[in-house]
């Protein structure tokens, strides 16, 4: 019954007929074992130490950024417009032209998820996502992280200790120079895995459009979390 409302996105009305059982009975279940896999899924360290991402470095990253950690990138998820005035203000992201909750996911080279902070309003900034996320806390010195360059964190990370590899910026005149070229091609071709990662993620259909019902008491954090860490269990993004 979870899996359904989670991977297929049945509603709680659809699965109270197929079950033969009360609506109230569905949404009961649901939650109480969405917050169970939560707190077990909480209990693993899946954050793990630059030994092991090193051990288990793909080909494709060892020829350029042997020493990439972690790549971040952040999603969102639709959600039904609040009524009130100032959550309409906070959750509405002027990228996808809607009210949406805003994530940071980061993968190991290796493509599994290893870090999912809490949902955040849509209107909040990649750098004070990245702030706000808790990620830093985790992050050693002489990490290497990969973003996309809207992630304007490299200050904010140089004072840990901390190296951002993002693609490069346009110069004065306009313009790439060539050598900046294929270094964003090279960084855009690996950090497609962190988008295919949120792919999976979102392949959890009850993520397609969320009912404020689920924004309150951060049930929806907590299966965003579990729909996170359940994709994990497919097949590595990345092979070699």
């Amino acid at each position: 019954m979870v899996l359904c409302r989670l991977k297929v996105g049945l509603l709680e009305e659809d699965l109270a007929a197929r079950f033969g059982v009360a609506q109230s009975t569905v949404s009961s279940i649901i939650n109480t074992w969405i917050k169970f896999i939560f707190y077990r899924f909480r209990e693993l360290d899946v954050f793990p130490p630059r030994e092991i991402v090193q051990l288990h470095m793909p080909e494709c990253f060892k020829k350029k950024y042997p020493s990439t950690t972690l790549i971040i990138d952040a999603t969102e998820i639709f959600i039904e417009k609040p009524n009130n005035p100032e959550a309409q203000q906070l959750t509405f992201s002027s990228y996808k032209n809607a009210n949406t909750l805003k994530a940071l996911v980061g993968i190991v080279p290796k493509g599994g998820i290893s870090f999912v902070s809490t949902l955040f309003g849509g209107s909040i900034s990649d750098k004070e996502l990245t702030e706000k996320s808790g990620l830093i806390d985790k992050l050693q010195r002489n990490d290497v992280i990969m973003a996309d360059r809207g992630f304007n964190i490299s200050n904010l990370l140089a004072e840990k200790g901390v190296k951002v590899n993002i693609p490069p910026f346009m110069n004065v005149s306009g313009q790439f120079e060539e050598s900046e070229l294929l270094e964003t091609r090279r960084i855009a071709t690996l950090r497609i895995h962190v988008e295919r990662a949120m792919e999976r993620i979102k392949n959890f259909h009850i993520l397609d459009f969320i009912p404020i019902t689920l924004c309150r008491n951060g049930i929806i954090d907590m299966i965003f979390f579990v729909c996170a860490m359940l994709s994990n269990f497919q097949k590595p993004l990345v092979n070699g």
